[in-house]
């Protein structure tokens, strides 16, 4: 078995009971299965399931009897190789499925191995998870990663899998309607599938008016905040607001609370489909009749199946969604405990812990980052230049000539703004609170608990919005999105916005580079030949990079 794991440490994060954690120096783990490989993990999210056994020591029929390494959205770098391995070398960066099925009972054998009663999940009890030095996984559960997709992005393979099954339950067809309750990281990342699947209108529902915030700049084209009222009325408000005529083609619950479902039922078409993904209290009250007289078609959603891990890979890869803006930032191993804590009390969407061993690593790539962000503004900045100057020449042109400048120029001098825009959204997550924690699963996000929120809903909600309607939709539009006196910062996000703040304050580059060299442009060269070899000058200047 050949090995790249001399010198290193496999030390782990430990759940030993309800709120006791802590860092123990474990073997590294010795590959029995030939088929099996050994991965240095690189990054690790932190996923509800984990703060809520760490708060609870329990979901489910899952109950922590003894100490437990915790984790399980993470990639990494392939450290050992069994013998008969033959998809993966030493130094392949992978994405690891965390979750191995038998292989041998009826739901594996039809394709639906996530529903193996006999299922090895990594932190679900009694099986460790990835928060450590190295983690053994089957060959053919770890998914190289394409060299365009960096590591961190490979540890939110796990919940964008997650969001590709769910999305792929509610059946989206090219120009569908599509509601999604919650906007949590997988329900943020539901609305980015449903429009890579080729939905044209995207609704994300929330109490949470920073989370709407993000989702608008994200991938929602509407925004709705639901009241506390009927779910009848809500639904009506949100189906006018987003101009769904007769409801929606699809609605995606990735909340699990009881008023979030009831709302959805009413919200969907007659005909449409309503997925459940995510998992709150084992009994609710349902609106079965509105589900029967509208003959819905009504689908459970659990964790990933067979594709959805290459699918989730591939979206990536080519483009198609974005993850890595869903990581609000980076943290040691040593401070885990208190990314924990952070998570918990709703700061940031999505957490990434650095491994034990990927510390330099990590400076490594850090800085690497920064020489392209800085490289890339300067490159733009000679694009803009070229183009303005340019125009001037041509000021005094033919009409037509005048005009096809207009028209084709901006385009190009537009794309570093929209990126820009794009790069600066920072959002938080609300609080879990005890009762909502108590219904956490692998899948669950935040609860869109309508009924149960009233003191986050009237902060999220000016007087004046609450005595003209009951509901605040928003669309989204090419303009960047105004702040409206319905979304005051409350005392406990402020704090979390100046942190956000702070981050992205140092994650600036340093003016350092040198500029990129002018792009020499002869006196009688047309505006689209001009064009032209801006582009080609990008292109040269990112192959450099």
């Amino acid at each position: 078995m050949a090995s790249l794991t001399e010198g290193k440490s496999n030390l782990s994060f430990i759940l030993n009971s309800t709120l006791n954690v802590s860092y123990e120096e474990r073997p590294i783990p010795t590959l029995t299965d030939p088929r099996s490989v050994l991965v240095a993990i690189a990054f690790t999210g932190i996923c509800g399931s984990d703060v809520h056994y760490w708060q609870h020591g329990s979901i489910g029929p899952f109950v922590l009897k003894s100490p437990m390494c915790l984790g399980h959205e993470s990639s990494g770098t392939v450290a050992a190789i069994g013998s008969a391995v033959t998809t993966l070398k030493l130094g392949d960066r992978v994405a690891i499925e965390p979750g191995t099925p038998c292989r041998h009972c009826e739901p594996c054998l039809s394709g639906h191995y996530n529903l193996c009663p006999d299922m090895r999940f990594a932190a679900t009890p009694p099986y460790d998870g990835t928060l450590c030095g190295f983690y053994a996984a089957p060959e053919d559960f770890c998914y190289k990663l394409p060299d365009q997709v960096s590591l961190q992005e490979g540890a939110l393979v796990e919940p964008l899998a997650v969001a590709v099954h769910i999305t792929k339950q509610a059946q989206i067809s090219p120009g569908a309607s599509v509601v999604v309750m919650g906007a949590g990281p997988v329900g943020l990342l539901c609305c980015a599938v449903a429009k890579a699947f080729g939905a044209t209108k995207v609704v994300s529902v929330d109490i949470q008016q920073d989370r709407l915030d993000f989702a608008k700049g994200y991938a929602a084209t509407h925004t709705f905040m639901p009241q506390r009222v009927a779910a009848e009325v809500n639904a009506e408000n949100l189906i006018k607001a987003a101009d769904l005529g007769e409801g929606a083609d699809a609605v995606i619950d990735a909340s699990g609370a009881e008023p979030s479902i009831q709302t959805s039922i009413h919200v969907v078409r007659r005909g449409g489909v309503y997925v459940q993904g995510g998992m709150g209290k084992p009994d609710i009250t349902f609106p079965i009749m509105a589900l029967c007289t509208k003959e819905i078609t009504m689908r459970g959603s659990f964790r990933y199946g067979s594709g959805d891990y290459k699918l989730a890979v591939q979206l990536v890869a080519s483009g198609s969604l974005d993850v890595k803006s869903l990581v609000s930032r980076e943290v040691p191993f040593k401070d885990a405990e208190q990314a924990f804590e952070d998570v918990l009390k709703g700061r940031g969407i999505k957490v990434l812990i650095r491994g034990p061993n990927h510390e330099g690593d990590a400076k490594a790539e850090a800085k690497g980052e920064e020489k392209k962000e800085v490289e890339a503004p300067a490159a733009a900045a000679v694009a803009e230049e070229a183009v303005a100057e340019k125009s001037e020449e041509v000021a005094a042109a033919p009409e037509a000539e005048k005009t096809e400048t207009e028209t084709t120029a901006p385009v190009e001098a537009a794309a570093p703004v929209e990126e820009t825009t794009k790069s600066v959204a920072t959002e938080t997550e609300p609080v879990v609170e005890a009762a909502k924690a108590d219904e956490a699963t692998e899948t669950s996000e935040p609860v869109v608990d309508i009924a149960k929120a009233e003191e986050t809903t009237e902060a999220a909600a000016a007087p004046a919005a609450e005595e003209s309607a009951p509901a605040v939709v928003e669309e989204k539009t090419e303009e960047a999105p105004e702040v409206t006196e319905s979304a005051p910062v409350t005392e406990e996000s402020a704090p979390v916005s100046t942190e956000a703040a702070a981050d992205a304050e140092a994650a600036k580059p340093e003016e350092t580079a040198e500029p990129a060299a002018p792009v020499e442009i002869p006196e009688r060269t047309s505006v689209l030949d001009t064009i032209r070899k801006i582009e080609e000058t990008a292109k040269k200047t990112d192959a450099l990079g």
